[in-house]
């Protein structure tokens, strides 16, 4: 069992390397209005995916091995990488999404996507430093197929998946038991990513304090009503 611990403070970072790990939280953050590298503002349907670290692969006299891994309270390490929502073959999530179930995916698995397939899937992750001496912290570079392929799995922290179009039933006379539901995941979410939410188009059109966005970015991901049964997602 290897416990990481930084001292000095709250923040537990993770070292670069590789590491088993499952999906337990997918947050829909919304739409809103962003530029990026200088180009105009465009509209972009934001989400964050979270992995709980299980795993370390680590070299023991030659030999690689897994070795258990923890924050030193115990807890399991927590990373997140933020995604706009497209499934566009030039997409980060769709290459993600490949090279994690080990395939891309036919043009009825696309048609007939949805995303809350990863909540509880295993997976490796290949983490790097963040090319600033001034900021020790890691980042995901990969997402991969683990051995044996992806697997769903009993989660470590309550697996949760916060739909905006849910929460937003709450705001439009609709209340109920899901809606309340993703008031109550709101609640916990961190404070930036709360604001995040509320700013979006769709939060705003709710709570009429702005028109609703036509494009909200998210059409890719609908019911699948004939699930791969090889692969979880």
């Amino acid at each position: 069992m290897v416990t990481v611990s930084q001292g000095g403070g709250d923040y537990e970072n993770l070292p670069v390397g590789r590491y088993k790990a499952q999906c337990y939280k997918i947050i829909d953050t919304g739409t809103r209005s962003e530029s990026f590298q200088g180009q105009p503002e465009k509209k972009r349907h934001k989400l964050f995916l979270y992995w709980e670290i299980t795993q370390q692969l680590q070299v023991e006299n030659g030999n690689e091995v897994w070795t258990d891994v923890q924050m030193s309270d115990g807890r399991p390490f927590s990373v997140s990488k933020p995604y706009t929502a497209s499934l566009n073959e030039n997409a980060t999530l769709f290459k993600d999404l490949k090279s994690w179930r080990g395939r891309s995916f036919t043009d009825e698995e696309l048609k007939g996507f949805e995303l809350g397939k990863v909540l509880r899937v295993t997976c490796e992750l290949e983490l790097i430093g963040r090319g600033d001496e001034t900021d020790s912290r890691t980042k995901i570079e990969g997402i991969y197929k683990p051995d044996g392929g992806p697997k769903v799995v009993e989660t470590i922290n309550e697996a949760a998946e916060f739909d905006i179009e849910l929460y937003c039933q709450e705001f439009k006379g609709n209340s109920s038991a899901e809606s309340k539901k993703m008031c109550d995941i709101w609640e916990d979410l961190p404070e930036w990513m709360k604001e995040e939410i509320e700013n979006s188009f769709e939060v705003r059109a709710a709570k009429g304090s702005s028109p609703a966005s036509k494009d909200n970015g998210m059409s890719d991901f609908t019911k699948d009503e004939d699930p791969d049964e090889d692969i979880p997602f």
